[in-house]
């Protein structure tokens, strides 16, 4: 109960200040979204302050960063509520819901800092949210075709090796290869 009342004013908020218009003061900030993202904070630092998932917290939180990408579609920090929101839908079970969201972001703001890293995270949500190999093979080559040089085309490159493994192939990989490790630094100490 009290998540729905720290979502009210978020609401009221964003709805007395922006409508649905899509004037030029939402990209220049006009206050009241300064505001809004106040109460953005407060609630992540709510929900993320207890141990756990907390399910209501976090689908308010959800609606609270939609809303705001609604109300602000042009601002500096939509593509970074459409980010995390994606995050939040895939943890609350809904990974096409986050695949959308990555895919609204990758649509609507190709130049984003972190653009990046939300391709590589789609394609992980496909792999693992919902176990398409296929189609996540190509999201991760994606990846590595418009981003040679970032991190994550390495780890896409792995991820894609990794595809054509068994979870328990995975697992028994990882113990050989953490058994060789530490057999190698046994050989190495004096």
């Amino acid at each position: 109960m009290r998540n729905v009342w720290m979502l009210f004013p978020l609401i009221l908020v964003l709805l007395a200040s922006g409508g649905c218009g899509g004037g030029s003061d939402q990209a220049a900030g006009n206050g009241s979204d300064t505001l809004s993202m106040a109460r953005v904070r407060a609630m992540e630092d709510s929900l993320y302050a207890r141990p756990g998932v907390d399910r209501k917290g976090a689908q308010a939180l959800l609606d609270v960063y939609l809303m705001y990408a609604q109300v602000y579609p042009l601002d500096s920090m939509t593509p970074e509520y459409l980010f995390r929101g994606a995050g939040l839908r895939s943890t609350l079970g809904d990974p096409k819901g986050g695949i959308a969201l990555y895919d609204r972001i990758i649509r609507d703001f190709p130049h984003w800092r972190k653009i990046a890293d939300t391709y590589y995270l789609k394609a992980f949500t496909i792999d693992n949210g919902l176990g398409q190999k296929g189609e996540a093979q190509s999201a991760y080559q994606t990846v590595i075709e418009k981003f040679p040089d970032h991190r994550f085309a390495k780890e896409s490159a792995l991820m894609i090796e990794n595809l054509k493994y068994t979870d328990e192939e995975l697992v028994a990989r990882f113990q050989q290869m953490n058994a060789d490790s530490t057999a190698a630094q046994a050989n190495t100490r004096p």
